[in-house]
């Protein structure tokens, strides 16, 4: 049986350039291996002609997402596949509910909820 990797798990397809946002190495590895040709991009250039066609933001902190959020969201939603993932229960201040509320106080909502190991969750959202 072949395993799906994260980054299939994330919708991420051959070509993709995928905008990370607030990871460390270690967590951008959660992403590994990334299909044929796919990217990753740290900053989103408003001027660069390439647009992300994935965003992804990595969090274990609910401040942290918090901050994100008012800088990040009004960029995000011309970005087809939108995803932000967290650790799973006990590891961080942050859970489903505690995400959903959140993204409801920015006009946001979630459409799906995976695990993505023992350790990693992903939730896809987009503006409501």
């Amino acid at each position: 049986m072949i395993e799906t990797s994260n980054a299939e798990k994330l919708h991420i397809s051959d070509g993709f350039v995928v905008w990370v946002v607030g990871a460390s190495v270690e967590e951008t590895s959660l992403l590994d291996p990334l299909p044929e040709g796919a990217v990753t991009i740290e900053e989103r250039d408003e001027e660069q002609l390439q647009t992300p066609d994935a965003a992804i933001m990595i969090t274990d902190n609910r401040t942290a997402l918090a901050d994100d959020f008012d800088e990040v969201l009004p960029r995000l939603g011309s970005i087809p596949v939108v995803w932000i993932t967290y650790p799973l229960d006990g590891h961080s201040d942050l859970d489903e509910d505690t995400l959903q509320s959140l993204l409801s106080d920015y006009g946001w909502g979630a459409i799906e909820s995976i695990a993505l190991d023992e350790t990693w969750a992903a939730m896809r959202i987009q503006q409501s």
